[in-house]
């Protein structure tokens, strides 16, 4: 059975890091993104993968054309995801309510991944409402590698404690 978890966090936070680390101890992790597909167009469109505040302002616009046109974040991660066997998914996820759709379709637990040293960006909707949800589990990546290395055996040992069939 597959564990889902929707990771989010500013950017910048370390949340590739926190995947990675939680990869370390668990070597059956997966990695994908509600904007990976959205940046595949995005390229189509000229993007040149900057990351900047006038591309991350042009990807979450994109995003929201393509959640509005047909859902097509949503359903492309599910469509990826929903053939992996035994596999810890982290699914990064900005919008509350993309989250809330991918918590209902896939069971999935929410991780706030939290860096007190990172400034916050609010030039963008999906940026500016990282912390406008009731996450299930906050990790705070404020220390060493090795104390975010402590924090994820924390957190995979919560996830494997808490991820119960509803």
């Amino acid at each position: 059975m597959n564990k889902y978890v929707i990771i989010n966090g500013i950017g910048g936070c370390g949340k590739d890091e926190v995947v990675n680390q939680c990869s370390i101890i668990k070597d059956n992790v997966f990695n994908i993104s509600t904007i990976d597909f959205v940046k595949q167009i995005a390229i189509l469109c000229g993007w040149k993968k900057e990351k900047n505040e006038k591309s991350r302002k042009f990807l979450s616009d994109l995003k929201d054309a393509m959640i509005a046109y047909d859902n097509i974040p949503f359903k492309k991660v599910c469509e990826i995801v929903k053939v992996l066997n035994n596999k810890i998914i982290f699914i990064h996820c900005r919008e509350p309510n993309e989250i809330d759709k991918l918590k209902q379709e896939l069971n999935a637990r929410t991780l706030l991944v939290r860096n007190s040293n990172i400034a916050k960006i609010k030039t963008n909707h999906a940026d500016g409402e990282v912390e406008n949800y009731k996450y299930d589990y906050v990790l705070d990546n404020n220390g060493t590698r090795q104390e975010l290395f402590e924090e994820c055996k924390d957190f995979l040992h919560w996830l494997e404690v808490n991820y119960e069939e509803i």
